[in-house]
């Protein structure tokens, strides 16, 4: 029982330590990038900085909503200007400024996304095991690394086109798993990955079965549908 306690408080404290790590580095890198970020901003300096990012949860500021978008595999994404490192998200007031609706942001978005995609060596994904089963993943650096989930030309490139499972716990990490991991192992990873962080996504992962993208979630709502 007293290594068990044990145990835990050590988990504690690492997510703690963490999470306060992850604060501090977001924070210098906003204010980092928020000096060099004209005021107020042009599209033109937006627009090659603009990126596609999954949305986790939260809740808008009253009378300052965020623009977001269904994305064509299916979770909503955010528009994020990157700011090395951190990224400002664009609002209606932003967007209506800039006369763009959310269907040409995500246009511009993702047709940046795909060109810094293409320039990610394939050694930027690391191989691993975790709870005993084999896993691939990019994780941190690129900070929009689960966005790859939006291209998939490039996420075959880097992962494979055979048949897997794909884990988004974070905006800055993309795990993929073999097609015959269990669905608790898959949880139990993905979880404990997004307890120990600042912005956890908590989206269903994905399937990829015959070159096609699955999201889990729609296929549970699909399946409730029918009762």
């Amino acid at each position: 029982m007293r290594s068990t306690r044990l145990r835990a408080t050590s988990d504690l404290v690492h997510r703690v330590l963490s999470i306060t790590s992850e604060v501090a580095r977001e924070r210098r890198a906003l204010r980092s990038g928020a000096k060099r970020m004209p005021k107020p901003v042009p599209w033109d300096w937006a627009a090659p900085r603009l990126l596609p990012l999954l949305a986790g949860p939260s809740f808008d500021p009253p009378g300052d909503p965020l623009i977001r978008a269904r994305s064509e595999v299916g979770p909503m994404v955010e528009f994020g200007i990157d700011l090395g490192g951190a990224f400002a998200y664009v609002d209606e007031s932003v967007a209506q400024r800039w006369e763009c609706s959310s269907a040409q942001l995500m246009e511009r978005a993702l047709r940046n996304l795909g060109d810094r995609a293409s320039r990610l060596p394939g050694t930027r994904v690391a191989a691993g095991v975790v709870s005993g089963r084999a896993i691939r993943l990019v994780r941190d650096r690129p900070r929009w690394a689960a966005s790859l989930i939006l291209v998939p030309d490039e996420l075959f490139r880097l992962f494979g086109d055979h048949d897997q499972i794909l884990g988004t716990p974070t905006g800055s990490c993309l795990i993929s798993f073999p097609i015959d991991t269990p669905t608790q192992v898959v949880a139990d990873i993905v979880v404990d990955i997004e307890c120990a962080s600042l912005h956890p996504l908590w989206i269903n992962p994905f399937v990829v079965s015959d070159r096609q993208m699955i999201w889990s979630a729609d296929v549970e709502a699909d399946e409730d549908e029918t009762w």
